[in-house]
């Protein structure tokens, strides 16, 4: 048998829009990966906030990879290896948490295991009820960061007009070192333009000796594009963005309420 990788976004693609996964989900990727085939869930959430997803998984770590933070870490579930980090300057890392600032718009980093923010908004309330990490507030956010942070998270209430123009603000100073992205129509993340998760497919393939056309990646959103182009086999959900869709090789004809991904895994894997 030759092995094959999944590479899977977690919200809105592999989870349920109650953070759950569907029971014949849950079954095709117990069918893969007891087959041997590889398994990334790949994502721009935190590494401990994806862990608590991968905990819906009845599964051995074997064969499992993390990426996180869209792509700024990649690190294996079975020994805790850490394969790649990638992450933003201290000066960089300043520049957009004083530009969120300036444009009224909430914005915070993150330790390795907490957010960082300056004061409890609605709009941190608002991500804490998915990203149940702990909080630490602080007036100057860089001082309590130890190392700098795998990405920096601007979030409106107010939709996606907001976060896209605080991302035009910011794109010329950002051009070729920083990936301004909307994960949704609230969320702006700002993350090394080395990192994504195209970037990081390519580089865990290559680790694994994986064949890029043996890939297979599902995703939903914008920060997923790279991803989708990456693989051998790109899956954009149905219930996803316009650009993830037109990115994608294939698209579901189901969402991720229903199935969407069972019938790809089953025909890619030969489950």
């Amino acid at each position: 048998m030759e092995k094959k990788i999944f590479f899977t976004d977690l919200d809105e693609t592999l989870l349920t829009s109650r953070k759950t996964m569907t029971d014949a989900t849950v079954k095709a990727v117990e069918r893969l990966t007891a087959a041997g085939h590889y398994l990334v869930l790949t994502s721009g959430r935190p590494l401990d906030s994806m862990k608590e997803a991968r905990s819906l998984l009845p599964i051995s770590d074997r064969g499992l990879y993390y990426i996180a933070n869209n792509g700024g870490l990649i690190e294996s579930a079975q020994t805790g290896e850490r394969i790649s980090e990638i992450r933003l300057s201290m000066e960089e890392t300043s520049y957009l948490l004083n530009a969120a600032r300036q444009a009224g718009i909430h914005c915070h980093a993150y330790t390795d295991n907490a957010i960082v923010a300056r004061q409890n908004t609605p709009e941190l309330e608002f991500y804490r009820r998915t990203i149940h990490l702990p909080v630490i507030l602080s007036d100057n956010i860089t001082d309590v960061l130890e190392q700098p942070p795998f990405k920096c998270l601007a979030i409106s209430l107010k939709g996606r007009e907001q976060v896209e123009a605080l991302r035009d603000t910011l794109l010329p100073w950002a051009n070729g070192h920083v990936s301004l992205i909307c994960s949704t129509d609230r969320l702006l993340e700002m993350f090394p333009a080395a990192a994504g998760k195209g970037a990081a497919l390519r580089r865990l393939a290559e680790h694994l000796r994986i064949p890029l056309s043996h890939t297979m990646s599902a995703g939903d959103q914008d920060n997923d594009i790279s991803m989708l182009q990456a693989a051998g086999l790109g899956v954009a959900m149905c219930n996803g963005s316009a650009r993830a869709k037109a990115a994608a090789d294939v698209i579901t004809k189901s969402d991720n309420n229903h199935d969407g991904l069972v019938p790809f895994l089953e025909d890619f894997f030969d489950l």
